[in-house]
């Protein structure tokens, strides 16, 4: 074990080897990295800390076991801080109350447990920035919903094995494995996969962008709405989260999808679900999710003016906009009251393929 990755003075109450968490790590990357410096395998190790023999079959990321936490605290030496930042709960701006949810929780990629084992692409990666690491390991940011894109490398994320299309178990890679970054079923390294350039084009320069806003509000705590107001994050994702559940799973999504893709001159896409119960953001791969932030980052640009004119285009009244959103804040509701009263109204959705935009309320042909 490199000498760097230790600290000195060591005594009874820490472990022999003091593994901090890198930036922006991940919690179940640093604790399987601290798993292999020990030799151990990562659901001994888990067992041995979290003392429960399931280690894993929770979500130990959303950083709701304390004991858990403490633990890394006392015997790494590394200051709280820095460890609730390898969890949700050092987000400023997350919404807190989803954290605790039995099921799923909003804008955290879904584990899939079933039979003991995780099943679905909760885990994300960019291969180029595990080829630059010298001791590879995930991030914290590749767990999040809307997060789809490497700005650094301009490249979309892999959720899966490129060789098997397994998902990214790194607790159930062996211990004997060259890296974290091997896949469990089929060994094949992660840092040799390929990811897809992004194109130059508005609309992928918008995801990006969008993503930059949505991570940098959930550390900040505030969104910037306009130029004028910022927001809660906690606010924004809530509204953010109706509009992706109107393009998804609502009885008129098809239709939105369409014109929505329509106007953006982009293909039509028809997300694709685990199962026909488990219809949920949390649940997307990450091309679908792509698209869908894709959709919401332009639908949302401008505010309100561009959301108001494709509500009233699209033809979504209030109870479109507002059904199963218990509590919506008030500059949602404001713009809500715009579409009910009919601004921008008379305006018709394209047809698929069409490509127009609209530019402070005004709708004009793109060549």
């Amino acid at each position: 074990m490199p000498n760097a990755w230790c600290d000195a003075g060591l005594s009874g109450r820490f472990w022999p080897l003091h593994l901090k968490p890198y930036n922006n790590e991940l919690l179940s990357s640093w604790l399987v990295r601290l798993s292999r410096a020990y030799g151990m395998e990562a659901s001994r190790f888990g067992a041995s800390i979290g003392r429960y023999s399931a280690f894993w079959n929770r979500d130990v990321d959303k950083g709701l076991d304390d004991t858990l936490l403490q633990s890394l605290m006392d015997r790494t030496a590394t200051p709280p801080a820095r460890v609730l930042e390898t969890t949700f709960s050092g987000y400023r701006g997350f919404p807190i109350p989803e954290l605790y949810s039995n099921g799923l929780s909003a804008w955290i990629l879904s584990i899939g447990l079933r039979d003991g084992r995780r099943h679905r692409p909760w885990l994300q990666y960019c291969p180029y920035c595990l080829q630059e690491d010298v001791d590879p390991y995930f991030r914290c940011y590749w767990r999040l919903v809307f997060v789809t894109v490497c700005a650094p490398h301009h490249c979309r994320l892999l959720d899966r094995c490129v060789a098997c299309a397994a998902p990214c178990n790194i607790h159930q890679v062996p211990r004997d494995a060259d890296a974290i970054t091997c896949c469990y079923r089929c060994q094949f390294d992660a840092r040799r996969s390929w990811a897809p350039a992004l194109d130059h084009t508005a609309g992928r320069h918008r995801v990006m962008q969008f993503q930059t806003l949505l991570v940098e509000a959930l550390r900040q705590g505030w969104y910037p709405l306009s130029q004028a107001e910022s927001v809660s994050t906690e606010e924004y994702l809530y509204v953010l989260q109706q509009l992706g559940r109107l393009l998804i799973t609502r009885s008129r999504a098809q239709e939105l999808r369409r014109g929505f893709c329509g106007y953006l001159g982009e293909p039509y896409f028809e997300p694709s679900f685990p199962a026909s119960r488990g219809r949920a953001l949390e649940v997307l791969s990450v091309a679908d999710r792509f698209t869908l932030l894709l959709l919401l980052g332009w639908w949302l640009d401008d505010w309100p003016d561009q959301f108001v004119a494709m509500c009233a285009m699209a033809r979504l009244t209030r109870t479109d906009l507002s059904s199963h959103f218990s509590f919506p804040p008030d500059w949602y509701e404001e713009a809500v009251g715009q579409v009910a009263r009919g601004r921008f109204a008379g305006m018709k959705f394209a047809s698929y393929g069409a490509v127009r935009s609209v530019d402070s309320g005004v709708m004009h042909q793109s060549l």
